[in-house]
């Protein structure tokens, strides 16, 4: 779970979601939604398979043009154990930093990920500006009370 995205509208919750989806499968659970338009480019975008169902890989951060979806990782994710021995393995990556996208996309490439579709709102609170739409959101939501 990543800090500057902020889940609300979500029965039962995002993480129950995914243990629940880890549960049943064993594979590692990425809480992912659509992003259209050059927004993409601000996130991890799926590689899905030929069929349009399920993840083949994980490119962080794509340009549009290249971005091979409109699905984006929104920074939920429940990981299986393994992703440690991958992530220790890696080189330094995108931004002088090992990169967890690209532990995932190698286990993508595995077969051994899979998705749980958001089903609510997010607000990226890595912005002054979805900040005080969250904020207002859920201020709204306690008037109505």
């Amino acid at each position: 779970m990543l800090a500057d995205d902020f889940l609300t509208d979500y029965q039962p919750g995002v993480t129950a979601d995914l243990v629940n989806a880890f549960a049943n499968t064993g594979k590692s659970q990425l809480s992912v939604m659509e992003v259209d338009g050059p927004d993409i480019s601000r996130y991890g975008v799926l590689v899905l398979k030929s069929s349009g169902e399920g993840i083949v890989g994980l490119i962080e951060k794509p340009s549009v043009s290249s971005a091979p979806s409109n699905l984006a990782s929104i920074e939920r994710y429940v990981l299986a154990q393994d992703i440690f021995e991958t992530l220790r393995g890696l080189s330094v990556g995108s931004g002088g930093e090992i990169q967890l996208a690209d532990a995932i996309n190698i286990h993508a490439q595995r077969g051994s990920v899979e998705t749980v579709r958001l089903n609510g709102r997010r607000f990226d609170c890595g912005s002054v500006d979805d900040y005080i739409k969250a904020v207002n959101h859920e201020f709204q939501k306690r008037l109505q009370i």
